[in-house]
C-alpha cells in the first residue's frame, strides 16, 4: 500500500497548530482539504489520530506516538532538501523573543561572529512560542522544549530584581529594609509570569523577603503588558521594576538602571536553545549551541 505522504504533511501541521483552520492557513489550502487528508491518514493507519475536547483538538495515544516517530525522519529530508537546493549549510536560522534579541543577543553577536567567522547566523522573531517548524528557522531559544524530536540545552533560569534610574539610586541606596521599597510607585510587569495577574511580580518579590501580606496596601503600583515596558519606564525615573537582567544591556546597567541591593525572585521560565534531532551533528549548531552556553554562564544571574 503507497504511502500517503499528503496526508502525513497535512497531519503534522496540525498536530503542531492543534487546529485544523491554522494548519489550512499555513498550507495554503481549505479547511475541508486539510481534514480530508487527516481522515485519509487516520484510514490508511487504522486508527484515529485526533479527539474533540470542547474546542481543543488533542492527539490521541496513538497520534502522539506516531508524530514523535515521524518527526525526526522528515525534518532530515528538510535538511537534505535545503543541503541541495542551496549548495551549502546555508544561513544559520535563530529564531527567539525578540525582547532577548534586541537587549542580550544583538548586543554581544560580533563576538560570536569573530570566533565563528564561517557561520552566517541569521535571527528571525519567534512570535509564538511552542512553534518549532523548520519553515521559521533552524533553532530556537524558548521556554517550552520539546520532550522528543529535538536537541536541548539548557541556558538560564529567569530571576528578577529591583532596578530604578539613577536620580532615583541615590536615594533608595540608603534604604536598608527593603519594605520600605513600598514608599516608591512600583512599576509591574505582567508578562514575567505564566499567569498573568497585575502586580504579581510584586507581591511574589515582597513575599519572597518575608511581607507575608504581599505588596503593602496603599502601594502605588502602575501596570505593564510587558517587562520592557516597565523597564523603558524605570529608566525615566517612574518608579522602580523588577527586571530580568538578561533583558538590560550593560550599557542601561551602567548608565540608566540601577541594580538595587536586595533579594531576587525566580519566575516559572527557564529558558533552553533546542533544534532538531536532525541537526545533532551539524557544526554550525553545536557551535551556536556552545557559544551560547558559555554566554550565559558568564552571566551574573546564569
Amino acid at each position: 500500500m503507497t504511502t500517503p505522504f499528503r496526508a502525513i504533511h497535512y497531519f503534522t501541521e496540525v498536530a503542531k497548530s492543534g487546529s485544523f483552520s491554522t494548519a489550512a492557513e499555513r498550507l495554503f489550502v481549505t479547511q475541508s482539504a486539510v481534514s480530508h487528508q487527516v481522515k485519509l491518514l487516520e484510514e490508511h493507519l487504522g486508527q484515529p489520530l485526533f479527539i474533540r475536547r470542547g474546542r481543543h483538538l488533542l492527539l490521541t495515544a496513538v497520534g502522539r506516538s506516531f508524530i514523535d516517530k515521524i518527526q525526526t525522519p522528515i525534518e532530515t529530508i528538510q535538511l537534505a532538501t535545503r543541503s541541495i537546493r542551496k549548495g551549502t549549510e546555508g544561513p544559520l536560522r535563530l529564531a527567539l523573543f525578540g525582547s532577548l534579541a534586541v537587549k542580550w543577543l544583538i548586543p554581544a553577536i560580533d563576538e560570536f561572529r569573530e570566533r565563528f567567522p564561517n557561520v552566517e547566523l541569521s535571527l528571525q522573531i519567534l512570535t509564538r512560542d511552542g512553534d518549532f517548524d523548520s519553515s521559521i528557522a533552524d533553532c530556537f531559544i524558548t521556554t517550552r522544549p520539546p520532550k522528543s524530536g529535538f536537541v536541548s540545552c539548557h541556558l538560564y533560569d529567569e530571576t528578577l530584581k529591583p532596578y530604578c534610574a539613577p536620580r532615583l539610586w541615590e536615594e533608595l541606596s540608603k534604604i536598608s529594609d527593603f519594605r520600605e521599597l513600598a514608599k516608591y510607585p512600583l512599576l509591574s510587569a505582567a508578562s514575567t509570569f505564566s499567569v498573568a495577574e497585575p502586580g504579581r511580580d510584586w507581591q511574589e518579590w515582597f513575599a519572597a523577603g518575608g511581607a507575608g501580606d504581599g505588596v503593602p496596601e496603599g502601594t502605588r503600583v502602575h501596570h505593564f503588558s510587558h517587562l520592557l515596558l516597565a523597564a523603558e519606564a524605570a529608566k525615566y525615573g517612574q518608579g522602580i521594576a523588577l527586571l530580568n537582567e538578561f533583558l538590560t544591556t550593560e550599557r542601561e546597567r551602567q548608565n540608566e538602571l540601577f541594580e538595587l541591593p536586595f533579594h531576587g525572585i525566580r519566575t516559572a521560565d527557564s529558558f533552553y536553545f533546542i533544534y532538531p534531532e536532525a541537526f545533532r551533528d551539524s557544526p554550525s549548531h553545536e557551535a551556536l549551541r556552545d557559544w551560547l552556553s558559555s554566554l550565559c554562564k558568564g552571566h551574573p544571574l546564569s
